[in-house]
């Protein structure tokens, strides 16, 4: 039965990173091969997990405490259980039941594989699809090509680390064997004979092994290949053809593509309860948003705090908490502003006063200089000679305190 089961895992294309397909390739082969491989004793494999789900408003149905169900996606991805390890089979399996429980208001799916076999993917998918309580894909380590085409079927994507794998996205096929008609060291003749009308029996399979891929990539991977290109496109709008060939990422730098955010497994759990609440978010983004008229009025944050059809991206605690930090801002800046022509106002004023006293100061200086005071009762009146014009400030200012001491005198 083992036997079985590693075969019908190692049937057909691969959809797998270089180093999972390195590691995990060769002991499957190995064991079918019969080569004795030991096995240490393993622990029993945590599928699935219940946390509560520590989000006010986030009700199950039952009225219970509600909870959100955790499916454990790690390792190479095979469709049948293998070695304590579950295939994409149980795991559906598994995602199915626990959405039935009235107590679980989600899922979320916490991910670390390379990816695997191509038929382990359809299972899986469709049961994310059916699930009536929301899904949200949780990237703890790497998410490549198998894993990351499943992933694309939850709601919402978050990476643990901004330096997480992923991508990968493309088809590959490894085969081995013999040509139609070989003979052995020992001199042993081997043939695989087709009917004659059979002749495009294994076709694919013995034309690669002659050293021509062309028919296996035109039958097999190339479609694949295209499936999976199209569905990545259905189900992450933000990857681009650039993206979805073959190449592996950072999550840093495929945010707002093959995933949606940075964040840890409580920000997992937040977006399970927002989304475990349509109706609830849908009054929110709909009727309160024109509440938070501070961001409503800055451009910038489209797309960022609000989407393109005016509904919230971010929670309502978020929300109201940068609502309110650019509120403090704003009345800062008035404030300013006001202090600003309060001040302007005063230097007008102060400009005024000046204006005021230069043209009196200039008027006395005039009247100075053309009204001489009358001093006959001194004995010794000014020269003619000796009267001049101020050509200073501080003479005219000199001269107009003589003046006034002269004309007290008389």
């Amino acid at each position: 039965m083992l036997l079985t089961r590693f075969a019908a895992n190692l049937k057909g294309p691969w959809m797998i990173d270089a180093e999972s397909a390195q590691v995990m390739l060769p002991v499957l082969k190995s064991i079918l091969s019969g080569v004795p491989v030991s096995l240490e004793p393993e622990e029993k494999y945590n599928l699935s997990e219940l946390i509560a789900a520590r989000q006010a408003g986030a009700s199950s149905e039952s009225g219970q405490e509600s909870k959100i169900h955790i499916l454990h996606l790690q390792g190479t991805m095979f469709r049948y259980d293998n070695c304590g390890m579950p295939g994409s089979k149980t795991m559906a399996r598994a995602l199915r039941q626990y959405d039935q429980d009235p107590s679980v208001i989600g899922h979320i799916i916490v991910a670390d594989s390379g990816g695997g076999a191509a038929s382990a993917v359809s299972d899986l998918a469709e049961a994310i699809r059916s699930c009536s309580k929301p899904v949200v894909g949780f990237i703890d380590g790497t998410a490549a090509s198998a894993c990351i085409y499943t992933l694309s079927y939850c709601q919402k994507l978050i990476a643990h680390q901004p330096m997480n794998f992923i991508g990968c996205v493309g088809v590959m096929v490894e085969l081995s064997g013999f040509s139609r008609y070989h003979k052995d060291a020992d001199g042993e003749i081997y043939a695989r004979i087709y009917a004659d009308q059979s002749s495009e029996k294994n076709l694919e399979y013995e034309q690669a092994l002659e050293g021509n891929a062309s028919v296996i990539k035109e039958t097999c991977l190339n479609p694949l290949a295209e499936q999976f290109i199209q569905d990545m496109k259905a189900n992450r709008p933000g990857c681009t053809d650039d993206l979805l060939k073959g190449k592996t990422y950072f999550a840093k730098d495929v945010i707002g593509s093959f995933i949606d955010s940075l964040g840890t497994l409580d920000d997992a759990v937040a977006a399970v309860a927002a989304l475990a609440s349509p109706a609830e978010t849908e009054d929110f983004n709909r009727e309160n948003m024109k509440n938070y008229k501070n961001l409503m009025a800055i451009a910038c944050l489209a797309g960022q705090a609000i989407a393109e059809d005016g509904s919230a991206t971010l929670n309502p605690e978020q929300l109201e908490a940068l609502d309110k930090a650019l509120g403090d801002a704003l009345a800062s800046a008035q404030t300013v502003a006001a202090e600003n022509t309060s001040l302007k106002d005063t230097i007008a004023k102060q400009n005024s006063r000046n204006a005021e006293l230069e043209a009196s100061l200039t008027a006395a200086i005039a009247r100075a200089n053309n009204e001489a005071p009358d001093t006959s009762v001194h004995s010794t009146p000014a020269a003619p000679a000796e009267i001049r014009g101020a050509e200073t400030h501080a003479e005219a200012a000199a001269a107009c305190a003589e003046f006034l001491k002269n004309f007290k005198n008389i």
